[in-house]
């Protein structure tokens, strides 16, 4: 089945529409392309085969935060092992600034860090207009504030806490969100604004012993490290003038892909406003962080984005007349996926249909199962189907008239929602049930959804599969049951 999906992308990389596509984007001039007629994930097929063909870098500004997310969906999709970043706006919700979301200022961060260092292989990033309205601390700014943790050396625990507190970190009993540290004897966890995982850093007096990421819910460790570099919070710790446009740190000729260069305009106005207006009453609020993030007033307006945009190639995704002058059009003539409302008898037809012309039909499911199921229906209607099975999601479906192929999503013909799926971080809550095992002390009583009540004697370390993992320790009957059989795991802490 994965044969199935690098035959189909392999054909979008040879297609002469593509040919076409990258002859224009690698002139001299940064070049003004409209591509009309993309229809479903056929958009993302077109990137994918972009960045196949070696035209490396690329941005593409989505109409809002859901179409960003399905998209980048697709992509990571089709792409498999070449990670799509997603960069998000610091918020909650896209355009309401009365709550910051820990976990998307530190991807923004991660996210600056990827754009930095792709290297020549390149990447494509997936954002929206609100993601844009604020301004990005310069590479060069984050990399002079680094804290640098390295295996071996000395560490200054008095120090680092002291800076740690500098830099926008809070002091917590356990780390569960980016900006937060917590120091328990000679273990300190850190959890840094540019990175997935906290980071658990072990002294030998004052010597760092280890330093390894681990999950914050589990306590599971994840991979050992050599060294550790701590990035600060940038919406607190950076002056205006270390900020700049996201445009302004991508590499020398990243292609921009906009769905509508007016509503992009239209929506970093709206940004604006909207700014302004709870600017004024911010400071009535005990939110610190949001009042250095307005007073500052680090956004981008949208006459900033038009001279940003001059400097680069630009692709505009849409079949509207845009407001910019366009040098070439490229017609793909997509049309969407057909209705079959569940009726196989239909769809039978439709794939019998598109093979007399010419035309593959290829089947999309993330479930395995799905396709097995297609097979047994086919057959239950004694229908003999040609189609390629691709076991991967798209948001979609569509028809490419112009390569004949018939691409139709599994949850479609079952008229299911699909939805899309992003990081989300860690919660409070998950970390709940870690602070109140904390809390235990020895000797107090505990149950046990499989063992029943017992006296809880501590927290114990032991290695599973090569990883250190932290477990909780009961006492039943005068007796601790051995590690293996009985003791919760840190991710199972709920069973008692």
């Amino acid at each position: 089945m994965e044969s199935n999906l690098k035959r189909l992308l392999d054909a979008y990389r040879q297609d002469a529409r593509l040919n076409q596509l990258a002859d224009a984007l690698q002139g001299d001039t940064p070049a003004r392309l409209q591509l009309n007629g993309l229809v479903g994930a056929q958009e993302a097929f077109v990137l994918a085969a972009a960045l196949q063909r070696g035209l490396p870098h690329h941005l593409v500004v989505a109409n809002n935060k859901e179409e960003a997310a399905y998209l980048q969906n697709d992509l990571a999709n089709l792409l498999d092992t070449k990670p799509v970043p997603f960069f998000p706006d610091s918020f909650k919700r896209p355009q309401q600034f009365a709550e910051l979301n820990n976990n998307q200022v530190q991807q923004r961060t991660e996210v600056i860090n990827k754009i930095t260092r792709a290297g020549e292989g390149g990447q494509i990033v997936v954002t929206y207009p609100e993601a844009l309205f604020e301004k990005v601390v310069d590479p060069a700014v984050i990399e002079a504030n680094r804290i640098e943790i390295v295996k071996g050396e000395a560490l200054d625990v008095d120090g680092m806490i002291d800076i740690l507190l500098e830099y926008g970190f809070f002091r917590e009993d356990f780390v569960y969100e980016p900006g937060q540290f917590s120091i328990r004897g000679g273990i300190i966890d850190i959890f840094s604004f540019g990175n997935d995982y906290p980071y658990r850093i072990e002294l030998f007096d004052e010597e760092v012993e280890s330093i390894r990421t681990f999950h914050p819910t589990s306590q599971r460790s994840r991979q050992r490290i050599a060294r550790v570099s701590i990035v600060p919070n940038i919406n607190t710790r950076f002056a205006p003038e270390e900020k700049v446009s996201l445009f302004r740190v991508l590499p020398p000729g990243t292609v921009v892909w906009l769905h509508d260069f007016q509503v992009l305009l239209d929506r970093l106005q709206s940004c604006f406003e909207k700014a302004e207006e709870f600017a004024q009453s911010v400071q009535l609020l005990d939110a610190e962080e949001l009042r250095e993030i307005f007073r500052d007033r680090a956004f981008i307006r949208p006459r900033e984005v038009i001279g940003d945009l001059e400097e680069r190639p630009l692709v505009l995704v849409s079949d509207k007349k845009q407001e910019l002058p366009v040098e070439q059009h490229i017609a793909f003539g997509g049309k969407p996926q057909p209705e079959f409302n569940k009726h196989f008898p239909l769809l039978i037809d439709n794939l019998k249909e598109n093979n007399r012309q010419g035309y593959d039909n290829y089947l999309f499911t993330d479930n395995p199962k799905q396709v097995e199921r297609f097979y047994a229906i086919f057959e239950d209607l004694g229908a003999r189907i040609d189609f390629h099975p691709v076991t991967k999601a798209i948001h979609n479906g569509f028809v490419d008239t112009g390569l004949k192929v018939a691409c139709y999503t599994d949850h479609q013909i079952f008229q299911r929602f699909h939805a899309y799926r992003l990081r989300r971080g860690f919660s409070k809550d998950q970390a709940l049930s870690l602070k109140m095992l904390r809390e235990l002390a020895p000797g107090d009583f505990v149950t046990h959804l499989d063992h029943g009540v017992g006296r809880f004697s501590g927290l114990e370390k032991i290695e599973v599969h090569g990883r250190v993992q932290q477990r909780a320790r009961p006492l039943y009957r005068n007796k601790a049951i051995p590690v293996a059989s009985t003791h919760p795991p840190l991710t199972t802490t709920d069973t008692i």
